[in-house]
């Protein structure tokens, strides 16, 4: 092995010092990838002893079975909500300008789902790292997950500009597609005019 290395390098060397003036630019980096291309550098294989570093990459393949990575065509899409025929009721909930209570922060936080990052955003435009640092405490403890979900609604109330209001958080429900929570307000709402 230690033959070939050396003969490579000589190669290399009489190429590279050539002092023939017709031997231009061009010519001499074909040579030099002709003699890189002679040998099958993919045909030798690398070991790599007590660690595997892998750098920049967004799929990794180990094995016959293991793979690493997000793969945007083969992860499991999240279920589509049905997007409900909206009612006079449901509309006039939009205008709705009563202020958000506990009733309405209960009715709404269990059927908001891992997409509340964009609830957040919709309401308040909060950063990523505002509702990082409102999720962390809560995932070290073990709360459970609707518990993020109604402090980043009290969070929401607290740096509202104007009085957070059922219709403000009806219309980022709504434009966020969260359905299943929009109806659950709507139908919390109800209940408690009916009482």
């Amino acid at each position: 092995m230690a033959y070939y290395s050396n003969q490579n390098k000589t190669s290399f060397s009489t190429i590279l010092t050539n002092d023939n003036p017709e031997q231009t630019p061009k010519n001499l980096k074909d040579t030099i990838k002709a003699k890189i291309n002679r040998r099958n550098l993919s045909a030798a294989p690398f070991y790599l002893n007590g660690a595997i570093q892998i750098q920049n990459a967004s799929n990794v393949h180990l094995g016959n079975s293991v793979s690493i990575g997000s793969n945007p065509n083969l992860g499991i899409q999240k279920p589509v909500e049905s997007k409900p025929e909206l009612t006079p009721e449901m509309t006039a909930l939009f205008e709705n300008g009563d202020e958000v209570t506990n009733l309405h922060r209960l009715a709404v936080d269990n059927h908001i789902g891992s997409d509340w990052r964009f609830l957040g955003k919709e309401l308040a435009g909060f950063s990523n790292g505002q509702m990082d640092q409102l999720e962390e405490p809560f995932k070290a403890n073990q709360y459970p997950f609707r518990e993020v979900i109604y402090q980043m609604l009290l969070m929401w109330e607290g740096h509202c500009e104007s009085r957070p209001t059922i219709g403000m958080l009806a219309t980022a429900l709504w434009k966020c597609k969260m359905y299943s929570a929009f109806i659950s307000l709507f139908e919390g709402i109800n209940k408690a005019c009916q009482k």
